[in-house]
């Protein structure tokens, strides 16, 4: 489960080329990502018994608030940095979360930390250094994007510890996918993109966007938590950035320098440092992207 769903995710930054590729534009791919995904998780927590209009209102209003501020934050400054940058990149550089937990949880909630921490973070920002410096492109503010994207992604995880702990996770997910679906509506409505794709390529993308990367990974990664831990689950899942890369070679023609290559293999040691060592136990949040 948790590999076919990591192979899922992998295919969202294909899927995002893919869309701009087709005609579509960044909010309107988001809006039929999270509306039809949102769909899907709504019908699958109704059918394991997780009916989010029984969740207490405090509950639903975090939930909410949750996917239609910060992880729509997210999502949208992960596909602003695909307009311009390779996916391969921008896959990589989005796996830096795990280290960036660390560092929060250090600064904010007095978490403590040890040599692994340093290690990892030392691995995962050498990582960047490199697959920076091994870049050829002219546009600063994609790069600035890119780091942004899993910037707010720890937010979104550190606040989600809190409220995932006490409702069930494939009803909570319903919840903040439809939240985030709500505002990709209004912000793809305000730049005029509130519109059903123009081609029947264009469909086939909002489809294949909003099924693998969103339901069947979100839902199998969910599942795979009673069977075998959150702690398994998320180090199985490093694959993903594997699958994109592999994914973006055959698709895209995209390929990686020496330079970044090395500095791709550094982020994934920091994630599987941090992870192998249990300095961080990633909840039902971590199974979004």
């Amino acid at each position: 489960m948790v590999l076919v769903s990591a192979a899922s995710f992998g295919s969202l930054s294909i899927f995002g080329k893919l869309a701009y590729a087709n005609g579509l534009g960044t909010e309107q791919t988001l809006a039929f990502r999270f509306l039809l995904g949102a769909i899907g998780m709504w019908v699958l927590a109704m059918l394991f018994g997780q009916n989010p209009l029984r969740f207490k209102t405090r509950e639903l209003v975090m939930l909410i608030v949750l996917g239609a501020v910060i992880y729509t934050g997210q999502s949208l400054t992960y596909f602003i940095a695909l307009r311009s940058l390779p996916a391969s990149l921008v896959v990589l550089i989005a796996y830096i979360y795990p280290s960036l937990v660390v560092v929060a949880g250090w600064l904010f909630l007095r978490r403590s930390v040890s040599i692994w921490h340093g290690l990892a973070l030392a691995a995962s920002f050498l990582g960047v250094g490199l697959l920076v410096g091994g870049a050829h492109f002219q546009v600063a503010w994609a790069l600035a994007f890119a780091i942004a994207s899993p910037a707010i992604y720890t937010g979104y995880i550190l606040l989600g510890e809190r409220v995932m702990s006490s409702v069930p996770a494939i009803g909570a997910s319903a919840v903040i996918m439809s939240g985030a679906a709500v505002a990709f509506c209004v912000l793809a409505a305000l730049r005029h993109e509130l519109r059903t794709p123009a081609t029947l390529a264009g469909w086939g993308v909002a489809f294949g966007v909003a099924l693998f990367p969103t339901m069947i990974a979100i839902s199998l990664f969910l599942a795979s938590l009673p069977r075998i831990g959150a702690a398994l689950a998320a180090l199985l899942s490093t694959v993903e950035p594997v699958v994109t890369i592999a994914l973006a070679a055959v698709i895209l023609g995209e390929r990686l320098s020496a330079v970044q290559f090395v500095g791709g293999a550094l982020i994934l040691l920091a994630v599987i440092v941090v992870q192998a060592a249990h300095l961080w136990k990633p909840g039902p949040p971590a199974a979004f992207r």
